[in-house]
């Protein structure tokens, strides 16, 4: 059975409202979201923009297999974009003038709204998908690290600190039960914890030195490129472009050391591969590509395949 979210339609004022911020937050939590915009900007730091564009569309694709784990069914693309919009337009998170209780801000709205709708509903990749919108106004690049597949991950703490068990859920009604301060902090950092876990395992993947181990590893051991007969002498031409996004043809040429013509010979078959694309609009710069096969060479660990 195909199950849809919550309609654009039937989203209350109310459930777009950001709901308060209890008046203590435990320092554990203030610390927590300060370090995770620090990290974030590091990871960002890391990636030309074209490494970077590449990257976050792998994502993208991952992440909706993700969310199918954590929920247990698809859920529509044309409400997700919907959810994405009307959270670019209605959020109140400008509001909030600190930028880490902003971020802590944006995590208690996930938990309100999945308290204040049934989650069987498919209300939870919603949810997900709005925190990502609220991440990228806040400036965290949630692009290129993925909440997805850390909750996909710790998928059963993530619906205990939801309050959902045997695939019920104990909601928040309008009838005067309040869900406690405490247990929407308890969501919060569970929440903190989880990006902190996937931004540091994407700074660890894409730091230069493990993106060279990997392309080594690769280099040895892939089938693709054994067969497609890549030289070993591309590998620094490939890894330079991987690290500043894109190059002049002459200069990825030279990076290889091979003369000429066997240089020109091994580019077309990376081209061929899509590890490596030429722009229609500039034949002589080229940019670099990652296709899924090759961006699970850099994270071993994600479902891109």
């Amino acid at each position: 059975m195909k199950h849809y979210p919550l309609q654009k339609s039937q989203m209350t004022v109310d459930q777009w409202l950001i709901p308060p911020l209890p008046d203590l937050i435990p320092p554990s939590i203030l610390s927590k979201a300060d370090v995770l915009v620090t990290k974030t900007a590091f990871l960002a730091g890391l990636l030309a923009p074209e490494t970077a564009a590449c990257l976050s569309r792998q994502l993208k694709v991952s992440d909706a297999e993700y969310s199918r784990i954590i929920d247990g069914h698809n859920t529509d693309l044309e409400v997700l974009e919907d959810a994405t919009n009307l959270a670019s337009t209605q959020s109140t998170l400008g509001e909030i003038t600190e930028l880490r209780r902003r971020l802590i801000a944006a995590l208690a709205h996930h938990y309100h709204l999945v308290q204040t709708q049934p989650l069987s509903d498919g209300n939870g990749a919603v949810a997900r998908q709005i925190v990502h919108t609220h991440f990228a106004q806040i400036g965290l690049h949630p692009q290129l690290w993925s909440l997805s597949r850390g909750l996909a991950c710790r998928q059963e703490e993530y619906h205990a600190a939801l309050g959902i068990t045997g695939g019920t859920q104990e909601r928040q009604l309008a009838s005067g039960f309040q869900r406690t301060d405490k247990a929407s902090l308890t969501f919060i950092e569970f929440m903190l914890d989880v990006c902190h876990e996937e931004v540091d395992y994407m700074t660890t993947a894409l730091n230069r030195h493990q993106l060279r181990e990997s392309v080594a590893h690769a280099y040895r051991t892939n089938a693709r490129l054994t067969k497609a007969g890549i030289s070993p002498e591309t590998m620094p031409a490939l890894l330079a472009l991987l690290i500043q996004g894109a190059l002049p043809h002459t200069e990825f040429v030279t990076f290889t050391g091979l003369p000429r013509e066997a240089a020109s010979d091994q580019l077309n078959r990376l081209l061929k591969l899509g590890i490596v694309v030429s722009p229609p609009s500039n034949l002589q710069r080229l940019e670099v590509g990652l296709p899924a096969w090759f961006a699970q060479v850099l994270l071993p660990d994600f479902d891109l395949a």
